[in-house]
Order: structure tokens, then sequence, then C-alpha cells
């Protein structure tokens, strides 16, 4: 009996000494991490620690809302989170997969700002760059993600901003043209765009030198000289007695040397498809200084489309033009009255 009475008593002791330690413990793990985040990529596993040779223990994928709750480097540097997923799965990522719920809500924002505005081109990056949330590349404090080479981006407005005294080459211009990385360029080139395939990151800011036109292959040779396509609108569909059909065009250029950088354009025209030759003709040209957005509303064979122009001192004035879809494939604009009013 006093075997036993000692044996409790020693047990009681081991307690009182070990106790505030489990206690710490357990309030270490109640005290982790505990943040909203979303999964950007389209795939992604999940692995039962940071280590190279790690299990796969899930899988989640993008959209899928996560709880960050541990971070870690691993054995090469490399930033790791642990999540807890949608279903109770539980694992670690790395964390460049993953974008904080304060940022979704912001590309979110953006999209549904310009969710009225029709798409005025069509991009892809030509590397690796950021998706910002604002046209400012002087600090990374409002970079979204980092898209991979050849996404592919709605342009719905260009911007055109200071450039930095001094800029991180890593992603934002690594694809730059020589123009672009000129020490003489004192502006930057902006694009707002949509993400399509992106639905995580809806919309955001990318720098201009980055990203390659894909102009439609229907009219990229029939651009005007000295000049580059900036925009297009696609008018309406022409189809022949042999069934083959083809789009007319409105297309906006912009001079390649001596122009207004400070716009988007400085030429309109339309480019008419002919069912019979297969062939583009320009029934309509206008030389005419204008920012984006252009809009392009038909129903059936007639509508309008709107331009913002912008005179020497910067005056902007919103212009209508009327647009018709006659026989032939021929296409018949009026130029607006002088009753236009100033934006």
């Amino acid at each position: 009996m006093k075997w036993f009475l000692g044996c409790v008593r020693l047990y009681f002791r081991f307690a009182v000494i070990f106790l505030p330690a489990a206690f710490l413990i357990s309030c270490s793990e109640g005290s982790s991490l505990s943040e909203k985040a979303f999964i950007v990529p389209e795939k992604i596993r999940l692995k039962s620690s940071t280590a190279q040779a790690a299990r796969v223990v899930g899988e989640l994928k993008s959209g899928d809302q996560v709880m960050v709750t541990d971070r870690e480097n691993d054995e090469d540097g490399d930033n790791w989170s642990k999540v807890k997923g949608p279903n109770g799965e539980s694992g670690w990522v790395e964390s460049r997969y993953l974008v904080k719920q304060e940022i979704v809500e912001k590309s979110r924002k953006i999209a549904d700002e310009i969710k009225d505005i029709p798409t005025q081109a069509i991009g892809r990056s030509k590397a690796t760059l950021k998706l910002r949330l604002a046209p400012d590349r002087s600090d990374d404090d409002n970079v979204a993600t980092l898209l991979p080479l050849g996404t592919a981006l709605e342009i719905v407005a260009r911007e055109r901003k200071p450039r930095p005294a001094t800029t991180d080459n890593k992603g934002d211009n690594k694809g730059e043209t020589k123009e672009d990385s000129d020490n003489n360029v004192k502006y930057d080139n902006w694009y707002e765009v949509r993400l399509k395939d992106y639905a995580v990151l809806p919309a955001g800011w990318i720098y201009g030198g980055s990203v390659e036109l894909e102009v439609p292959p229907e009219i990229v040779y029939f651009v005007s000289t000295g000049r580059r396509i900036t925009g297009w609108q696609k008018i309406g569909t022409v189809t022949g007695e042999d069934s083959k059909s083809g789009d007319h065009f409105l297309v906006m250029e912009r001079k390649n040397f001596g122009g207004d950088e400070g716009v988007d354009f400085d030429r309109v025209k339309v480019l008419a498809y002919d069912p019979q030759s297969r062939d583009y003709s320009t029934p309509f040209r206008e030389d005419i200084a204008g920012r984006f957005p252009v809009t392009m509303k038909m129903n059936g064979t007639r509508g309008h489309f709107q331009l913002i122009a912008v005179d020497k001192n910067g005056q902007e004035q919103k212009l209508t033009y009327t647009v018709e879809m006659l026989e032939g494939g021929k296409v018949k604009v009026t130029k607006p009255s002088k009753n236009n009013t100033a934006k």
C-alpha cells in the first residue's frame, strides 16, 4: 500500500512538471496560421511534407478555397504552405500556387468594373509575367500572381504611365521589345485585361512590353503601311453562294514612328470581306486619334460603333458612326454629324 501511494505521489509530481509544457504545445498548435487562400493552378497535389520524396496525400483544383495553417521553407529555400482543403484534405503545397483571399477580391472587383467593356484586342504573354492589381511596377506589393508564357489575354484598356526610376526585370518585361528597353523611354504601356482561363483571378493589369497582340490571321496582312494594328472589332459575318463565310472587321491602327503615344489609335478603317473573291477591301478609312474603348453594336445588318476622339489639346469627344452591311460583302459607314456631345 505504501508502495502504491508512493507511485501516486510520484505520478502527480511529474504531471505538475510536464503539464505546463503540454499546455504550451497545445497553445502553439492553436495559435497556428489561419489564413484563407485559393488554389491558382488547374490541379495541384498535396504532399505529406516539404521533402522532395514526400508522398502525395491528396489533390486540389483551381478555385478551391483552403485554409493555410502553417508555412516553412524546404532545403532549397522554397516556401511551402500547409493547407486544409474544402473537404478536409490536408497537406503541403508550394506557396506560389496560392493567392490570398483579399487579392482575389480585388481582382474580381476589377473584373466587375470592366464587365461591360468589349474586348479591344486579344494578346498573349511573351514570357512569364506578373498580373498586377494596378498599372505600376515600382514595387511588387500589387502583384496578384505570375502568369506563364503564352497566357491568353483579353485587352479592354491601355494606359501610359511614367516609367519608374528602377524596375524589377524579373517578370514584367522579360519579353520587352528594343523600344521598351531603351533607357530614353520615359513611359510604360499597360494593358487592363480579362483572363478567361483564370476563374480565380479574372482581371488585372499587365505590362504591355511583355504582350504580343494576336491579330486575326485573315486581316493581319491588311495593316496600313507604316502602322500597326492596335485593336479590332468584328462587325458581322457574310456567307457566299458556295457556303464559304468571312467576317467584316473594324480595325484600329497607330503609326509605328512619330505618332502620339498618348492615344491608342490614330486611324480607324473597315475591312470588308468579299465572298466572291474571298478577299478584303477597305470601304471606309479615317485618320482620327482616339482612346479605347471602341464599342461595336449590331442588330442584324445595321448598327453603329462609338469611339472616343482626342484633339490636339487632349479634349475628348464621343463620336458615333452608323454601319450597314449590304449585299455582296459591302459595308457602308456614315460619319457622325456635328451635334455629337463632348464626353
